[in-house]
């Protein structure tokens, strides 16, 4: 020993070392007072940091000089570590003793499910620490199987629920397990069953809101689609959680134990329905149709049912007619073809959904709800752009859906949302003004000056409540740019915004009129500004209007749809100083973005479909770009990114990469989730080679091309979940060492991935989604805001 202290002490040079040793439990405490003491003979200052695969805490602590806690690199230590953090104030309170913690994570092992709720509940309630499960857990049998631990740790984070968050929760036991369902719905439908209720509407669905917070922060249920300023948009409920609140909700009666889920999720929790678990959507209608009584129904929620064809639109009357006491109706997705007059019996209704319907416009004109809330109707589709042979463009708005605005909507006073209404006459905008409760609007205009001067009246006048505006202008098709004497007429309109809304945080902008230029300053001068989005569709954009928006303070997305430009070039000079979310849908006239010195720093997911860009410059300063998204772009585009060693997520689509393609994504060092889409990929065989993809820790793969992947041993060495589809074979999957979770989506699990799982020495989770229970709602969310940041893979 005394030799090789010699020999450091040669090559020391006046430097401080760093020993890094490796111990095992063979290893004694006294020769490791030996070793320490043997390197004092150094006479000068050292540190020593020593490593273990132990999981013996108590062994660990005996190495540590002086004497403190190990760090912990295991699962249980993160969230050890998290718990801790979490009741640091409780510390001098006689009952903290942090061992607890410890011991209960302990019991939880290897289930990282159960302490991340058991964790979560600590961050909803740090002094939860005086009542805790660790003897329960500590009485089950071993080994200590996934579900009794998980019931355990579920209960102590529900019974700290207040009772109301509890009832939200069972109620969610009405959907099938994994099934995407959005937070306007859960708000709209708790809040019309009483599940939640205060003074008034809009407390009630504050209080609903932070309901949804409070169950997603404790991993009662988990985000499944995020929006730009981080708020969740949609969640999802686990297996496991939705076996425990399903029986909990059975036995305190809150789920109709005759109904099965394909029934449930349609009506009330309470209600009077003698209907059997086989039973179709149509003998709920026969039913009601047949029966003399009002039926005590509050919710009927038919998205995405077929069961109004032919002279089954009758149905429509019938619900007018006997579900007097309804005050929640989503008819989104249906067949249904006509608004009948007696929709205005429905005299306690709140919420009314007729999106993604042929309705036609005039349905509307007629209605008269009084305690209407919200009327989400009509759908925009944008084409992209199209070039004729001549060269000339040819710009087109979208295909707009809309319906007419009531013709007394004034009375309407307790209207929060108006989403694709389409003003008649200048009348209709007054009237709205009058509505000082509106929080989102989205109205379709005429490209006329009356029309604008009145929709900005109409602004000023709810400029204390409006948060989300969508304004579309549809134009007839034009060629060319407009005359010049068309420009100076438009010039001298003079719009002006008396009063810019207080509280504005998406705006949203479509139409190719030369009048959308005079709009856009408009909104964006205001020195308070609050725009978190923006959204511009169908425009012609130049780079003054660019700049116009570069300056907003909090502008956190920018979503640019068919844009034209007057240069195929677009500059993103200085400014943009919170923006992170870029995307750009058809924006097929457009070959270069470029980034300048100071812009977009913060820019964290760029999102590029369907465009013709070749190049992108200075994505090499775009240091926190972490997440990107080609949706049949051209292949020669990904080596822009080359110098983007910080991507993290990457999904491809449309893309047609080659395997030599691949491997130089494999090289980026901070890679962890990829996602291959329908032809992202023209190889049918993608091999995983040793030393590729070092930080993967996702893989999603849902590509018909994609036949087989193979992983060799000391490729994807953190790879930790698979999601793959019937199009692929999977070989190799022994040989990731770290793999905790699969989930096929198809009609037969393969045999040797089951048998690989048995034979595996990790708990491996393997989840089914069979295409019957793929039956995801899908369409038009304009209620929320456009959806910019999915997180279904992650």
């Amino acid at each position: 020993m005394k030799g090789l202290v010699d020999e450091i002490k040669h090559h020391l040079n006046g430097n401080t070392p760093l020993f890094i040793l490796k111990l095992d439990e063979t290893m004694g405490v006294t020769t490791w007072e030996d070793t320490r003491n043997a390197l004092s003979l150094l006479e000068c200052s050292a540190d020593a940091l020593l490593f273990t695969t132990t999981e013996n805490i108590e062994w660990a602590r005996e190495f540590c000089f002086p004497r403190r806690e190990p760090i912990d690199y295991s699962p249980v230590g993160l969230y050890y570590d998290t718990v801790l953090a979490l009741t640091s104030r409780q510390k001098n309170e006689n009952s903290y003793n942090p061992q607890i913690f410890r011991d209960i994570l302990e019991e939880c092992k290897p289930h990282e499910f159960c302490m991340k709720i058991f964790t979560h509940a600590f961050s909803a309630n740090p002094k939860r620490f005086q009542s805790s499960p660790t003897s329960t857990l500590q009485a089950l049998p071993l080994p200590k199987p996934l579900e009794l631990i998980a019931r355990k740790v579920f209960k102590f984070s529900y019974n700290d629920l207040p009772k109301e968050y509890k009832s939200c929760l069972l109620y969610l036991a009405i959907f099938p397990p994994g099934r995407e369902i959005r937070r306007s719905t859960l708000i709209g439908r708790w809040v019309a069953e009483g599940l939640i209720f205060h003074d008034d509407w809009p407390n009630s669905v504050h209080r609903a809101n932070r309901c949804f917070d409070e169950l997603i922060d404790r991993w009662l249920v988990y985000p499944a689609d995020i929006g730009v300023t981080g708020k969740v948009k949609s969640c999802m409920v686990s297996d496991l959680v939705h076996e425990f609140i399903t029986k909990i909700a059975r036995k305190q009666h809150i789920v109709e134990t005759r109904l099965s889920h394909h029934l449930a999720r349609h009506f009330s929790i309470f209600n009077d329905l003698r209907l059997r678990s086989s039973d179709r959507i149509d003998k709920f209608f026969e039913v009601l149709s047949a029966s003399s009584r009002v039926s005590v129904l509050k919710v009927l929620d038919l998205e995405g049912c077929q069961c109004f064809g032919g002279k089954k639109q009758r149905y429509l009357k019938v619900i007018c007619a006997k579900m007097l006491l309804l005050k929640y109706l989503s008819l989104k997705g249906t067949d249904v073809t006509q608004l009948p007059t007696e929709i205005s019996n429905l005299r306690e209704l709140e919420v009314l959904d007729i999106r993604m319907t042929m309705v036609p416009e005039s349905s509307t004109a007629n209605v008269l709800l009084l305690k209407l809330k919200r009327l989400l109707a009509g759908q925009i589709i944008y084409p992209s752009p199209s070039s004729s042979n001549t060269g000339t463009v040819i710009a087109r708005g979208g295909e707009i859906s809309s319906v007419q605005i009531p013709e007394k909507i004034e009375k309407m006073l307790n209207l929060e949302v108006l989403s694709n209404v389409k003003v008649r006459r200048s009348q209709d905008l007054k009237d709205i003004g009058r509505l000082c409760q509106l929080r989102k609007l989205g109205v379709v205009v005429d490209d006329k000056g009356s029309h604008f001067k009145n929709l900005l009246q109409m602004i000023s006048d709810v400029h204390e409540s409006l948060r989300s505006l969508s304004i579309t202008i549809p134009t007839p098709r034009w060629e060319g740019s407009p005359s010049e004497g068309d420009e100076l007429q438009q010039g001298s309109l003079n719009l002006k915004l008396r009063h810019p809304p207080k509280l504005l945080e998406s705006l949203s902008i479509s139409g190719t009129t030369q009048k959308v230029h005079l709009l856009l300053p408009l909104f964006a001068n205001d020195g308070n500004n609050k725009l978190v989005k923006v959204t511009l569709c169908s425009i012609s954009l130049n780079q003054v209007n660019l700049e116009v928006f570069a300056k907003l303070p909090k502008l956190q997305c920018v979503r640019l749809r068919n844009i034209t430009c007057a240069e195929s070039m677009l500059t993103f000079k200085d400014g943009f100083k919170s923006l992170k979310y870029l995307l750009l849908e058809g924006c097929n006239l457009l070959s270069c973005i470029v980034f300048g010195n100071g812009a977009a720093r913060e820019l964290e997911k760029m999102v590029l479909s369907f465009t013709s860009i070749e190049s992108i410059h200075g994505i090499e300063a775009l240091e926190k770009l972490q997440e990107l998204e080609l949706n049949n772009n051209k292949s020669r585009l990904l080596s822009s990114f080359d110098d983007a060693k910080q991507i993290a997520k990457l999904t491809l689509r449309g893309t047609l990469l080659e395997q030599a393609d691949l491997q130089i994504l494999a090289k980026k060092p901070k890679m962890r989730c990829l996602v291959l889409l329908d032809k992202s990929c023209v190889v049918g065989q993608i091999t995983f080679n040793k030393n590729e993809f070092p930080k993967l820790n996702l893989l999603a793969v849902d590509c018909s091309s994609i036949t087989k992947i193979i992983f060799t041993g000391g490729s994807a060495p953190k790879l930790e979940k698979i999601i793959w589809s019937s199009f692929t074979v999977i070989s190799g999957i022994d040989k990731l060492p770290r793999l905790k979770e699969l989930e096929f989506k198809g009609d037969h699990i393969p045999k040797e991935v089951e048998e690989t799982i048995r034979n595996s020495n990790n708990i491996i989770r393997l989840k089914h989604d069979q295409p019957d229970n793929q039956d995801q709602a899908n369409g038009d969310a304009w209620e929320d805001g456009d959806d910019y940041a999915r997180c279904s893979f992650c």
